[in-house]
């Protein structure tokens, strides 16, 4: 088995894209958590 060591040398325009889909994505991670506590604690099943 091999494995591959690679870096990402990002212009500033990549940054900037790659710093918003981050938080995109932890948005709707926290989003979700959310509705699973949100219906935990009303009795509810989980999704």
């Amino acid at each position: 088995m091999k494995s591959f060591k690679t870096k990402l040398d990002l212009n500033n325009r990549q940054r900037t894209l790659m710093a918003k889909h981050a938080g995109v994505a932890r948005h709707a991670w926290n989003w979700g958590l959310a509705n699973c506590k949100e219906t935990y604690l009303a009795g509810g099943k989980l999704p």
